[in-house]
């Protein structure tokens, strides 16, 4: 009898397991893969975007902001320097000038570019963690899945297939439903007792 009671337990227990099929786990790492491929993805966007960005500052630089720097300096010369013969002096003057907001305006991009791949990067941490622990309860699931139908099948094997485990799993969520409701009605009876 006792060995009866813990052949139905045991089954109760593996009847009552949500079932996942194995294909589970390999779709969750494909999707967990594919997390990954997204992140590179982002990062190298984000990197040829500032690469697109460095490289218009120095068209701008080199193209509009050297030439409007270089006329400065030429109209705040006296009308009777001849600009011409002075033209390697004043380009040896203004360069620091160009240098500096060339530098400035670079690293104010370097900035904003580690900050969006810290952002990224500690995003991709979480979701990391959280998609390896969910990856790790999937495989969990399909290992207490595949030890279910194992036993399933052992069971069966000894008792020849004279259990049915499906009415087995009606019969005892009835009784628990039973059991339940019986519970409720006698707490309310315990209830107007007091």
């Amino acid at each position: 009898m006792y060995k009866n009671h813990i052949l139905f337990f045991v089954t109760a227990f593996f009847l009552s397991c949500a079932s996942l099929p194995n294909s589970t786990a390999k779709l969750s790492k494909s999707v967990i893969d594919e997390g990954d491929a997204m992140h590179q993805l982002n990062i190298s966007l984000v990197n040829q975007l500032f690469t697109e960005r460095r490289a218009r500052l120095n068209n701008f630089i080199t193209n509009k902001y050297t030439p409007a720097i270089i006329k400065k300096y030429q109209n705040l010369l006296p009308a009777d320097v001849d600009y011409k013969k002075e033209l390697p002096n004043i380009i040896e003057a203004i360069i620091p000038v160009i240098n500096k907001k060339r530098d400035s305006l670079q690293d104010l991009l370097l900035n904003q570019q580690q900050k969006i791949i810290s952002g990224l990067n500690t995003n991709f941490i979480s979701y990391a963690k959280a998609t390896s622990s969910l990856q790790n309860i999937i495989n969990s699931a399909v290992k207490i899945k595949d030890a279910e139908e194992s036993a399933l099948s052992a069971i069966n094997q000894l008792t020849g297939n004279k259990l049915n485990f499906k009415e087995i799993e009606s019969k005892m969520d009835s009784l628990l439903n039973k059991t339940g409701l019986g519970m409720g009605k006698l707490l309310n009876v315990e209830q107007i007792i007091k």
